[in-house]
């Protein structure tokens, strides 16, 4: 523990309070009982404040009192209910002038974030004596945080930010939304605040604090995790090799969404202070935990090539992760997200069937469609771009209709809230492939002419969209520097615009809609935000994920041929999302498709 503050042999207040509590039996066994010896007590600060009387006339008597570390040349101290001492006291745990400030206890590269200063103190003593790299944290006025706890530059020093049990729900999910980092909880692990009737015949005060930390630091886990869902490694053998994408991954009924920050770090005074920065890759799983990558142990000598990537719940996953260039989850949303999922918050704050209406409307307001009934298809479509990991097989959307009527500006819409979205010109089959992995969502064709037949430069590209739909079939072999071939995964949603069509192999994968010039004053005016409500997808897609793979489980074997495979999906949304008039256009469409549109549209 640290020495005494210099300044306090000369603080005439410092020495008052110290008296007061030394002079007083009871405080003194009731501290000694929660594991402060003399010692820690003069490390520490601690005295006794004076009695005083609050506004309403109550008398509080014998309040624990501790000099806090706050700049400014007055000196402020914080105050301390001490259970069977203190007569009157203000709050139940603690209290102080002013706004609340962080109270530190130990040193290291973890953090352990406490729910009130005694329990700070009794578990940096226990690093102390343990050996252990932890600063332990908690703030003077336990019902509110310091204003530096919102700062995500205060969490960003330490490797690990650990919330102990006894912290307020509120306190914890701030530290969630501030910290932009994975933060790890042990909440179940409650703390011991002294001995009780039988400790007399078992270990000291200072051996339960002791193993109070060691729990607290083993048993925790990233925020919102689930336990049954971590990957437990078994024996030495061989196993199955299954490892998932990350872009839109879906695994053990949990999605998984890798994003970019600045980590930033305090540099050692031996490497000249000041603040370390990088780009990290996270991963936010659809439970709320916030996970880091990882490369497994392998023997000496193993290629980089044949090296486990894993996350750190266990995950396997395909390659290291890369947040994608066209992310379209904002940081501050998915803040939110893992803050909400930590406090038992459903994170959609919206029903279901309102946010589909929304994206019905904002599509509305970009372009006007011959049948209605085609914007609810289309609604579906941009949800299940957020979903398509959950699926086997995926429609292509295909937007067929004469120049001028529209279909950049449905492209453009759709793109404007789908999942890491990208809209690309005439290309060629690589390109697609190099769009495919580096955005790792949905990539819409504008103006894809010349598919509908295999014309020079189309034929690969087609042969690609037709493999593309499907994720057993939608890899492709690239060779990369120094002759190493790998096999790229470019699975996904595509989206599709013609005025010629396309080929009848291809178009048996695609869903089809119709565009003619409309007059734009029909256009409404307003329309919801599509940065809010692409937000609102992402989160919607990550809650409903598992009902939705569920209930797609079901349709799966369903007969009816390539139809009912590439309608699947968006039945699938539609009977989960609970939204009546999107599953009943989704099941006319689905039921009567080729009697309806498979003649008008045939190409």
């Amino acid at each position: 523990m640290p020495a005494p503050r210099s300044r306090r042999s000369t603080d005439f207040n410092f020495r008052r309070l110290r008296s007061n509590l030394i002079r007083n039996p009871a405080a003194m066994a009731r501290l000694s009982a929660m594991g402060f010896g003399a010692d820690l007590v003069e490390a520490l600060g601690l005295g006794l404040k004076e009695p005083y009387r609050r506004t309403d006339g109550t008398l509080v008597e014998r309040v624990l009192a501790y000099p806090l570390d706050v700049p400014g040349s007055r000196r402020r101290y914080g105050y301390l209910n001490l259970e069977g001492v203190t007569i009157g006291a203000d709050h139940p745990v603690a209290w102080g002038p002013g706004a609340p400030a962080t109270v530190r206890s130990g040193a290291g590269a973890v953090a352990v974030v406490a729910g009130s200063p005694v329990a700070a103190w009794q578990l940096g003593a226990a690093a102390f004596r343990l050996g252990l790299p932890v600063v332990c944290l908690a703030s003077s006025q336990p019902d509110a945080a310091p204003a530096e706890w919102d700062d995500a530059a205060f969490w960003a020093p330490w490797d690990r930010v650990v919330i102990a049990g006894g912290l307020a729900d509120a306190m914890a999910v701030g530290i969630v939304r501030a910290a932009r980092r994975p933060i790890e909880g042990a909440k179940g692990v409650q703390p011991v605040d002294d001995c009780d009737e039988d400790c007399d015949h078992g270990p000291p005060i200072t051996r339960l604090h002791d193993g109070w930390l060691e729990r607290i630091l083993s048993s925790a886990a990233p925020v919102g995790a689930a336990p049954e869902a971590a990957v437990v490694d078994g024996g030495p053998g061989d196993f199955a090799a299954m490892p998932i994408p990350v872009h839109g991954g879906f695994a053990r009924g949990h999605s998984f969404y890798p994003f970019l920050v600045e980590r930033r770090r305090a540099a050692s005074a031996a490497g000249g202070g000041g603040l370390l920065h990088s780009y990290e890759t996270l991963v936010l799983r659809s439970d709320g935990a916030v996970l880091e990558p990882q490369v497994l142990r392998a023997p000496a000598g193993t290629p980089a090539g044949r090296r486990v990537h894993a996350l750190s719940d266990g995950t396997r996953i395909a390659a290291p992760p890369q947040a994608s260039r066209q992310a379209s989850w904002s940081l501050d949303a998915i803040q939110r997200y893992a803050a909400d999922r930590a406090a038992g918050i459903d994170p959609c704050r919206r029903p279901a069937v309102e946010v589909m209406a929304d994206v019905r409307d904002f599509l509305a307001s970009r372009v006007v469609l011959p049948d209605p009934d085609d914007l609810w298809v289309v609604a579906a479509f941009t949800m299940m771009t957020h979903l398509f990991r959950v699926f086997e097989a995926i429609p292509l959307l295909l937007a067929i209709g004469p120049r001028g009527s529209g279909k950049s500006e449905l492209a453009a819409a759709v793109v404007s809230l789908g999942f890491n979205a990208v809209l690309m010109g005439q290309g060629s089959a690589a390109a697609l492939v190099r769009l495919t992995r580096e955005c790792g969502g949905l990539v819409a064709l504008d103006d894809a002419e010349g598919l509908s037949t295999e014309a020079s430069g189309f034929g690969e590209l087609g042969q690609c969209l037709k493999l593309s739909y499907k994720s057993s079939t939608a890899r492709k072999p690239l060779t990369l520097n120094g002759g190493r071939v790998e096999t790229i995964d470019f699975y996904g949603p595509r989206l599709l615009t013609t005025t010629r069509g396309v080929d009848a192999v291809l178009r048996s994968r695609c869903i089809a809609v119709r565009t003619l010039p409309a007059d734009c004053a029909s256009l409404p005016a307003a329309a919801p935000d599509p940065a809010t409500l692409r937000d609102e997808l992402h989160a919607l897609a990550m809650t409903r994920a598992g009902g939705v793979s569920a209930v797609y489980a079901g349709l799966r074997g369903a007969a009816g041929g390539r139809d009912a495979e590439i309608w699947a999906p968006l039945r699938a949304i539609a009977d989960t999302l609970g939204c009546p008039e999107l599953a009943a256009v989704i099941g006319r469409r689905s039921g009567v498709t080729s009697a309806r549109s498979g003649v008008a549209l045939a190409d």
